[in-house]
């Protein structure tokens, strides 16, 4: 390869791997994604050689950028995580070159069903990491993303993808020999898909007219993971002691329901004290019923929870419930836990991953979800489910608690682990379509950020901010009302990831056609 014709795909690969970070948070710049695989797209119809080794390269550096906040965990984990997401862009990139160039189908639409499909796929693989996700970055621009109430967030990623497609097709003039046929759906398919989608939006805001629910109470105590993870029990102590405090300021103003987060409550609330003769859960178990009782209000409480299966100890990650006279009422523990990060896959044949586990223990996944009743003080009732950290990016689990009847969700997740950095941001983010998807209420209690309230057209309308404006690794207290619509099911709670699902069986269909088409057949002239 000569210098020249290596500057050019350096050049694209850059741009692509510049603006795709843009796109995301931090810097949050959600409109340059509608640009952001222009680059790379060019590539694919242009190069002849290295295409997969180019988009592996732009996966790669990604991921790496993007991820950085796993760092403070482990740094194996970061490159790890980061390689893995890479694959699927040379996936993407392999099927897209190998179906186009044997099929001669439409890269307008071939790109993005490929695209949607990788992006499901990596969503529920080997435990799934469904993290950004092109239609992410459009949390922000609300017109855009009501249609996923319909198609999920897979509709607005293939839109976004469509019309990178459609754009570098045009530019790069690959369409002039093979693809002229396709030149009028190339512009116009793209156009039709996003004005349906802005039409859609435009109209479902127009007519959205949200109700007030409950007043619920955040309580975000700000404890360095540095602290929690290895406490003594001086350190659990005042841990405890900032929770109570930040909770009784809240004395003076009614409130509905109260919530601390993740694991926030450092006894085990649902075992006999004198079984584990530890003082701290004697005095948790004593807080939580007496600032249910002087605050006169629910409370939801982030902890560990223990029980027993014969002689071996079971650990859970849990949410506890209790009313308004401090009694506990049930406990929801979570489902899908981090691999890694709670437990360890495969650590019975291969006892050194257990290293890569910041926990001491391993976590075992819950097998049910919970609802909560709430009543008012109003005398109004409620249901309620709770999601713990990482759960609210499963599309999956908040529609079924949707489906379960709730009227609205709570998160309560402990992002301390990564510190002042922007997966606080990307998580939020990711939290919005959850409420879109399933047009429902969702709040979140975070230990060191970012505590908010989302509505189901995905505002978010409220987040703890100090004077300065500073909203991670701050401390304080968040009340608001929850905002929820009429209850109805949305297409998208019914039939769930109807369009990806559609994605992958059209991709593995085409693929598996590609494969048998003989070769003589399928010659390419140079782009």
């Amino acid at each position: 390869m000569n210098k020249p014709h290596f500057r050019k795909p350096l050049i694209l690969t850059f741009l692509t791997i510049l603006l795709l970070c843009l796109s995301f948070p931090p810097a949050d710049l959600g409109y340059l994604a509608w640009v952001a695989c222009i680059p790379w797209f060019i590539l694919m119809v242009t190069e002849e050689k290295y295409i997969c080794l180019y988009s592996l390269g732009i996966g790669a550096i990604f991921f790496i950028i993007q991820l950085s906040w796993l760092r403070h965990i482990a740094f194996i984990a970061w490159v790890l995580l980061s390689l893995y997401c890479s694959a699927y862009f040379l996936a993407f990139a392999f099927c897209t070159r190998y179906i186009t160039t044997k099929l001669k189908l439409p890269f307008v639409i071939v790109v993005p069903c490929i695209w949607t499909a990788m992006e499901f796929v990596r969503s529920f693989l080997l435990s799934g990491f469904p993290w950004f996700f092109i239609g992410h970055t459009q949390y922000q621009y609300l017109p855009v993303i009501q249609i996923a109430d319909i198609t999920g967030v897979y509709g607005i990623s293939l839109i976004i993808i469509m019309s990178n497609a459609a754009i570098a097709d045009l530019l790069s003039l690959s369409f002039i020999r093979q693809r002229r046929t396709f030149f009028k759906l190339t512009c116009i398919l793209p156009s039709v898909f996003l004005a349906i989608s802005i039409l859609y939006g435009f109209s479902w805001l127009r007519h959205y007219h949200p109700k007030e629910g409950p007043v619920v109470c955040m309580v975000q105590g700000n404890i360095p993971q540095d602290l929690k993870f290895e406490s003594t029990e001086d350190d659990q102590l005042q841990i405890l002691k900032k929770y109570t405090d930040l909770s009784e300021s809240m004395q003076s103003t009614p409130i509905d329901l109260l919530v601390w987060p993740e694991t926030m409550m450092p006894g085990i609330l649902n075992i006999d004290s004198a079984l584990t003769g530890r003082k701290i859960d004697l005095l948790s178990q004593l807080t939580a019923t007496s600032l249910a009782q002087k605050l006169n209000t629910n409370l939801l409480l982030g902890g560990i929870a223990l029980t027993f299966e014969g002689e071996e100890q079971v650990y859970f990650n849990s949410a506890y419930y209790y009313n308004r006279a401090g009694a506990f009422i049930d406990r929801y523990d979570k489902i899908h836990l981090v691999p890694f990060g709670e437990f360890t896959p495969l650590r019975n044949y291969f006892p050194f991953l257990g290293n890569l586990v910041p926990y001491e223990i391993g976590l075992t996944h819950g097998h049910s979800r919970i609802v909560f009743p709430l009543e008012t003080l109003e005398n109004e009732y409620f249901i309620f489910g709770a999601s713990i950290c990482y759960e609210d990016t499963v599309p999956s689990l908040i529609r079924k608690f949707k489906r379960d009847g709730v009227d609205f969700m709570l998160n309560i997740t402990n992002d301390g682990w990564f510190r002042d950095s922007a997966e606080l941001d990307q998580h939020l983010a990711i939290m919005v379509f959850r409420a879109v998807e399933n047009r429902i209420p969702m709040a979140r209690a975070a230990n060191t950020g970012i505590s908010s309230f989302v509505s189901p057209d995905g505002t978010i309308y409220d987040k703890l901010t100090d004077s300065a404006g500073k909203y991670r690794e701050i401390s304080g207290t968040l009340t608001n009302r929850i905002k929820f619509v009429k209850k109805y099911t949305p297409f998208y709670t019914l039939y769930g990831d109807w369009l990806a699902i559609l994605c992958v069986a059209t991709t593995g269909i085409t693929l598996m056609i590609a494969i048998i088409k003989p070769r003589s057949v399928a010659t390419r002239e140079p782009a």
